[in-house]
C-alpha cells in the first residue's frame, strides 16, 4: 500500500475477464488441434485466480451474466458487497475448474487411441478408449487406462468402484 500511495496509483478494486471460448470451439465439428490450442486462454485464468484469491479487496466478474449485480450494487453503495464478493470468487475458481477440465478432457480424447478392439463395448454402442501407459504390472501385457464418453464401463467389480468412488 505504502509504494501505491508513493507512485500515486489506485488499488485494483474490480478485474472483468472473459476466457477464450475453447469450449465453443472444439464443440465445432471442422476443429483441428491447432484451433483448440489457439482458444486454450492462459493468462485470463491467472488473472481470474489471482483476483478470486484477493477478493477480499478486489471484485472479481467472469461471466457477463454478473455485468448487471455489479453495477447496480456500485451504483447503489459506491461499492460491491462482501458477500457478492464471496459469491464471484467461487464463481471465478469454478470457472477456471470447468475451462480446465474441458482441456484435459479434449486432449485426452485426442491423444488417447480412438481405435476400438473387437467387442470391447461398454453396452449400448458404447465405446471404451484407451490410453496408453508407460509402466504395466506384467511385461507380458501392455498397460492402458480404460474409460468411455458416455455409460459405464462394461465390467465393475468391487476394487474398482472402491477406487473409483
Amino acid at each position: 500500500m505504502a509504494d501505491l500511495a508513493t507512485n500515486n496509483i489506485s488499488p485494483i478494486t474490480l478485474v472483468v475477464c472473459n476466457l477464450y471460448p475453447f469450449v465453443l470451439q472444439t464443440a465445432k465439428p471442422d476443429c483441428t488441434l491447432e484451433g483448440a490450442i489457439e482458444e486454450i486462454d492462459i493468462g485470463g485464468v491467472t488473472l481470474l485466480r489471482a483476483a478470486a484469491k484477493n477478493h477480499a479487496r478486489v471484485s472479481i466478474i467472469s461471466s457477463p451474466s454478473d455485468y448487471d449485480l455489479v453495477l447496480e450494487e456500485w451504483n447503489k453503495c459506491g461499492k460491491v458487497s462482501d458477500e457478492t464478493k464471496r459469491g464471484l470468487a467461487l464463481k471465478a475458481f469454478e470457472s477456471t475448474k470447468s475451462y480446465d477440465e474441458a482441456i484435459s478432457d479434449y486432449f485426452r480424447k485426442m491423444y488417447s487411441s480412438v481405435g476400438v478392439e473387437e467387442g470391447s463395448k461398454a453396452g449400448a454402442g458404447v465405446e471404451v478408449q484407451r490410453m496408453a501407459l508407460r509402466y504395466g504390472a506384467n511385461p507380458h501385457q501392455k498397460p492402458a487406462q480404460a474409460f468411455v464418453e458416455q455409460g459405464e464401463m462394461p465390467v465393475k467389480s468391487e476394487s474398482m468402484s472402491r477406487v473409483t468412488s
